[in-house]
């Protein structure tokens, strides 16, 4: 059986576009689709003590969101209530309370916050509530004139107008959190992902 010259080139050239389609599916799957990037549906934003909930609204006001959100302050259980701040040069509190630890095997500090956040001229170091209520730690911070402060906890949920969660790109939270971190009020930014897998 003889097979003319056209047909030939039309099952060699059905084969190549086969093989190219083929090719393309494998390159589509190894890049990552655009609907796979990070996205951002909220922030958990720790406010220093004091800082009441008219005040949180001021500095995201003065953030000037361009996003709808709702605001949930100190609800529900939230971790490391507690903290200290101590003056970057001394040294000595920080020596005194490792210390204290290791005499009384104690865990006052949390080991997250071990070095403390920067903030300022002083170090702001989580605390348990397991030290907040400590005979011991509480004397070492009084010898020092350092009390005790609760964070003021916020959660910040990014909504559309119909009240729905909205979530905006991970670029974009990135600067929120580095500019919101500048506010004096404010001790740290974290922010919340969600995943729509």
């Amino acid at each position: 059986m003889k097979i003319s010259k056209e047909i030939t080139i039309f099952i060699v050239f059905l084969t190549l576009v086969v093989l190219l389609g083929l090719f393309t599916n494998a390159l589509s799957d190894i890049r990552t689709p655009a609907n796979n990037e990070l996205k951002m549906g909220g922030m958990s934003i720790r406010f220093e003590d004091g800082t009441s909930e008219s005040e949180v609204k001021a500095v995201l006001e003065n953030y000037n969101m361009t996003t709808n959100y709702s605001i949930d302050c100190n609800t529900g259980s939230v971790g490391n209530k507690y903290y200290i701040m101590v003056d970057k040069d001394n040294r000595d509190i920080r020596r005194e309370l490792r210390k204290g630890m290791e005499e009384e095997n104690k865990d006052w500090i949390i080991s997250s916050s071990a070095t403390g956040i920067r903030k300022g001229h002083s170090y702001v170091i989580a605390v348990s509530e397991q030290a907040v209520n400590d005979e011991k730690f509480l004397s070492i911070l009084n010898k020092y004139d350092t009390q005790v402060k609760k964070f003021v906890w916020c959660y910040i949920r990014f909504e559309k107008p119909d009240g729905f969660r909205y979530w905006i790109p991970e670029e974009d939270a990135v600067k929120m959190k580095n500019e919101l971190e500048n506010n004096e009020s404010i001790i740290t930014v974290s922010i919340d992902y969600i995943n729509d897998q």
